[in-house]
């Protein structure tokens, strides 16, 4: 047990840390590769990345709290996960959907931004799933601090994908440019819980291998026809 509070609040400082330094340049109202973010949107995407701000934040508080063993204050602010959660995944479609809108023709990733308009509606997906799966196993500890810890790990993708240092590594190139980092980093987390806790936590695995399938293969169904149609109707 001690050495799991120890993982998940470093873990948690890795994450804000990471999120802080792949969306820096939103404070200079610049996107992805230091494009300006239309006007139009800018509050939208303001309200959308405090919000996920906050998420990681709450995310650090919490497991400090079990980490001082403050379990009481823990179980208290953890209800504010049944607002935050949803603003998160409401807004996060949103800004999708407007910015795809507004530029659907943009090359984001080797994709057309249609295409990768499904790749970002499945993050927010994952995101809720995980949530969801969160608030129902709050009693059950050993779960219930793994799916929190999946919900940020679904957020991470956009903040290592906007990483410079971590583009040179991976490129740009589909979804080993875009999910790769976080899905290796999921990984790597992974081998080191096993390793300090001496056991193999089968929950963070299968929420791992959930989470690769759906982020990789929405890269490759937003290539289909069906998607095409489908984008098409939304978009129009």
């Amino acid at each position: 047990m001690k050495a799991d509070r120890y993982f998940f609040s470093a873990t948690a400082f890795l994450f804000l840390f990471l999120m802080l330094w792949g969306f820096h340049s939103f404070v200079h109202g610049r996107g992805f590769q230091e494009r300006p973010i239309d006007p139009s949107i800018i509050r939208l995407d303001a309200a959308h990345g405090i919000a996920i701000a906050l998420w990681f934040v709450l995310f650090l508080a919490q497991s400090l709290l079990i980490a001082t063993r403050n379990r009481k204050v823990h179980m208290t602010l953890g209800w504010s996960v049944v607002v935050l959660g949803p603003a998160i995944a409401i807004l996060g479609t949103m800004v999708a959907y407007r910015s795809v809108k507004l530029t659907p023709e943009f090359i984001f990733f080797n994709m057309w931004y249609s295409h990768f308009l499904l790749s970002m509606f499945v993050e927010m997906l994952m995101f809720s799933v995980f949530v969801t799966a969160g608030v129902f196993t709050r009693k059950q500890p050993r779960i219930h601090r793994t799916m929190m810890l999946m919900t940020s790990l679904a957020l991470i993708p956009g903040a290592l994908a906007r990483n410079t240092l971590v583009a040179s590594v991976f490129g740009d190139n589909r979804w080993m440019g875009l999910f790769a980092p976080a899905l290796i980093l999921a990984g790597v987390l992974l081998a080191i819980r096993s390793a300090m806790t001496r056991t193999f936590d089968r929950w963070f695995a299968s929420s791992w291998a959930l989470l690769s399938i759906a982020y990789i293969g929405s890269t490759y169904l937003c290539e289909t026809a069906t998607w095409d149609h489908i984008a098409t109707a939304m978009l129009r």
